[in-house]
């Protein structure tokens, strides 16, 4: 099938010089519902419904029956299919004579979310907004425009859920209300389209190869930083009453919060400080940024969109990562760095996703900086026809026009798998295969 696309992939995550880790990294693969089966899901889940924003902080993810619990920061799941919804039924898929899918298509959904203020958001988000964002009306439509506006959607009703577990998350040193905030740079993945939603400053960039007698790799940066002082961030945050500081040559969203010392209602009388706080004006959670009059909230959760056709002979590389990666190394260097690392390390050699990792930290401290979590996910797309990518360590390769229980597991790390001819009935992952992180010397990879 030509219309789906090959690649490999490889993630890593490691908490740098920080005291907390706040970064996680999701990812998964399912089967695409057929038509009918897509619209009687959306249909009893219309635009995210009441019950998927009160069932998001009690329910754990649709995972195989008697899996392990997440609690790394890089997690990866083959999920079967949908959920039985119908049933209330969470702890494992249906047969596939029950559920109406495709078998012979697959979508694949990949995020990176850089908490702030406490992991609580950007944990929440991992554990829900894949959930959340494919009940939205629209997503599994073949128009653009509805799966963007259905991302949209999705990324809000992750946001409203996260007010619902506000009063569970942990408050702050002097009372108040948690001030947890994640950025979440996600990519959807069905046929040979990549829809892109986007909040915060972490970042999708890709590897473009204008022609086949380029040496180098160009960048295109399909993600733009979510800063207060862009312009329109800024005319958007002043309307709702809200500004925009500098603090340590950084702007910043000021939060307006009534005195410490302050007891009882909030008055016109009521002193407010006005504190710079946060250094994006897009996030999913930063509850505290709510505006009473206007009913909105100053750092908004609804994210930038687009969709792009991936054509492998052209794109090389996705690459999505959090600020800890781009902090320290240019879109353009990050792509060709994958590129010459393909081309030089051997199959026992680490991942691309571990090298621009590692990279990064290494910069870090040789700027005597104290490192920040740093999350990459990378993904290596395959000609079909042409010649095979190689293998490294912690990595492997998905076809999406096979389904789920057509991904081959490596036998061993350094396994390098070559696309099939035919089908074949061995070494296959089922859907009952889950990968973990797992601790490798300070990074965290993933491991197959």
């Amino acid at each position: 099938m030509e219309d789906a696309i090959i690649f490999r992939m490889s993630a890593f995550s490691e908490q740098g010089g920080r005291k907390y880790m706040e970064d996680v990294v999701e990812i998964r693969v399912e089967y695409e519902p057929t038509s009918v089966a897509s619209d009687d899901y959306t249909k009893s889940h219309e635009d995210g419904a009441e019950s998927d924003s009160s069932k998001a902080g009690t329910e754990s993810e649709l995972r195989a029956p008697n899996a392990p619990t997440k609690t790394g920061p890089v997690s990866a799941v083959w999920l079967e299919s949908l959920d039985g919804e119908d049933t209330g039924d969470r702890s494992g898929s249906a047969p596939l004579s029950d559920q109406k899918v495709d078998t012979r298509r697959s979508v694949a959904f990949f995020a990176v979310f850089d908490g702030h203020g406490g992991r609580e958001a950007a944990y929440f988000a991992r554990e829900h907004l894949w959930d959340l964002l494919k009940r939205q009306r629209g997503f599994w439509s073949k128009d653009h425009s509805e799966v963007c506006a259905a991302l949209r959607r999705g990324f809000i009703a992750c946001h409203h859920a996260m007010w619902k577990q506000l009063p569970e998350w942990p408050k702050t040193i002097t009372g108040l209300p948690s001030t947890s905030g994640t950025t979440a740079s996600v990519i959807v993945i069905r046929g040979v389209h990549m829809y892109v939603a986007h909040v915060g400053d972490s970042a999708v960039v890709v590897g473009v190869k204008e022609n086949e007698s380029s040496i180098t790799l160009q960048a295109l940066e399909v993600t733009q930083d979510h800063k207060p002082e862009l312009p329109k961030e800024k005319e958007r945050i002043e309307r709702l009453g809200g500004s925009v500081m500098k603090k340590s040559g950084v702007n910043r969203v000021v939060w307006k919060r009534p005195r410490l010392t302050h007891n009882g209602p909030v008055r016109r009388s009521t002193v407010i400080d006005q504190i710079p706080f946060l250094a994006v004006a897009r996030s999913l959670g930063d509850l505290w940024s709510y505006d009473f009059y206007s009913g909105e909230f100053v750092v908004s959760p609804e994210p930038d969109t687009t969709v792009m056709t991936l054509d492998p002979k052209r794109h090389r590389y996705i690459i999505l990562g959090s600020d800890g990666l781009w902090n320290m190394m240019p879109p353009k260097d990050a792509v060709n760095m994958c590129y010459s690392h393909d081309k030089m390390v051997g199959p026992k050699g680490m991942s691309c996703a571990c090298r621009l990792g590692c990279t990064a930290l290494l910069f870090w401290k040789e700027r005597m900086l104290r490192a920040d979590n740093t999350t990459v996910i990378v993904l290596a797309l395959q000609e079909r026809s042409g010649p095979s990518i190689p293998m490294h360590r912690d990595e492997i390769m998905v076809d999406m026009s096979q389904g789920i229980d057509h991904i081959p597991f490596p036998g061993t790390p350094y396994n390098t798998y070559e696309i099939p001819k035919a089908e074949r009935d061995d070494g296959m992952f089922n859907e009952e295969d889950e990968i973990y992180g797992e601790e490798h010397e300070g990074w965290t990879c993933l491991e197959w």
